[in-house]
């Protein structure tokens, strides 16, 4: 079977262990009340059976076919008759979306381009969105995908999220796509398209429907699949933003990477090469987890910053938008190379030529 992550980093365990250092803990959660997140898809089934319509939105790079299988099966279980549509069946014809994101991508042989100022719902066919009927002969309907709470559908809304350096994983694994792609590319190609078009059409997406979703999933596991209301959720975010916290931080190894953060860090994977960084927060790649009855579920960081920018950026807040203004890693040169020369162009620089 094809590899599906590319990576010397471990999965996050989808439960908390006993084996946590007291010190460093590479897996930092926000403790919520008991049995909010649950890992039983079976009883998730239950609460969608009880419905007619469900849509299930989510990030660009879930695995939403497995999601639906294992969901199907529990369903099957319970007697219900269910449509399933993908909404990327009413996606415009690659050839559009290709010239749709021409003017953001740069010039071929360069990293940079400049922010998307496009919409999901330009990624479709609106015609053949309004075509996307439920069946009423269906005991239950369910449309799938990213951008599905863009039919119209009235319904339980579902949300998959997707941690940002899982889905760099998966991409370089080669076993998920762009928006609108139906083929892989360079890694290169790919993370600037995500970095420059899909992650901004898909954050507005997400911040817009955010006070609309029932539940929230997390999409990074494949076996189990950990879940939580959304009202769960936002009460976890306004927690978050009115105390400290710390977003799950991310290992990679690199051409100075060293042996400091192998030989001191507990739990990471001690047979990586090196470790050249310790991501502790690079938003947007960042993600923020929750923890309950030792159950965990990660989020990406932008939900916070849509949920609960004022109140993490105070008066910065006008002047940074949904932008966590801050990023921080830690560099291990331990018997390793030498470091790279970075040049961090000035904000002026940085709106003018990137958007």
């Amino acid at each position: 079977m094809k590899e599906r992550r590319s990576t010397s980093q471990f999965l996050m365990p989808f439960q908390k262990g006993e084996e946590v250092a007291s010190g460093y803990d590479i897996y930092p959660s926000l403790k919520l009340e008991e049995e909010k997140i649950s890992l039983d898809l079976g009883l998730l089934a239950r609460e969608i059976a009880s419905q007619k319509v469900v849509i299930i939105d989510g990030y660009i790079g879930v695995f939403y076919e497995d999601f639906r299988e294992r969901l199907e099966v529990e369903l099957k279980a319970s007697g219900k008759n269910v449509q399933w549509v993908n909404c990327e069946e009413a996606f415009n014809p690659e050839t559009e979306i290709d010239e749709l994101i021409v003017p953001f991508m740069g010039d071929e042989d360069s990293i940079f381009g400049t922010r998307a100022t496009i919409s999901l719902m330009d990624y479709f066919d609106q015609e053949k969105l309004r075509g996307l009927q439920q069946n009423p002969a269906a005991d239950l309907n369910i449309i799938y995908g990213p951008g599905a709470q863009l039919s119209g559908w009235n319904g339980l809304l579902i949300y998959i999220d997707l941690p940002k350096n899982e889905l760099q994983f998966r991409a370089r694994a080669k076993s998920i796509t762009n928006l609108g792609a139906s083929q892989t590319f360079d890694m290169k190609t790919m993370y600037k398209r995500y970095y420059f078009v899909d992650w901004v059409v898909l954050n507005k997406h997400k911040k817009k429907i955010l006070n609309e979703i029932d539940v929230v999933v997390d999409g990074q596991q494949t076996k189990v699949f950990p879940w939580m209301s959304g009202e769960q959720l936002r009460n976890g975010l306004t927690t978050m933003a009115y105390n400290f916290f710390r977003a799950r931080p991310w290992f990679e190894p690199g051409v100075w990477g060293g042996t400091w953060i192998k030989d001191h860090i507990e739990g990471l994977n001690k047979e990586a090469q090196n470790y050249a960084w310790s991501f502790e927060l690079i938003t947007p790649e960042n993600g923020i987890v929750f923890e309950s009855s030792k159950n965990l579920l990660e989020v990406s960081f932008d939900f916070l910053m849509f949920g609960e920018g004022d109140a993490v950026l105070g008066t910065d807040r006008d002047k940074c938008g949904d932008e966590f203004p801050i990023r921080f890693d830690f560099l291990d040169t331990f018997d390793g190379g030498n470091l790279s020369v970075q040049c961090h162009p000035r904000p002026e620089y940085c709106r003018e030529q990137f958007g």
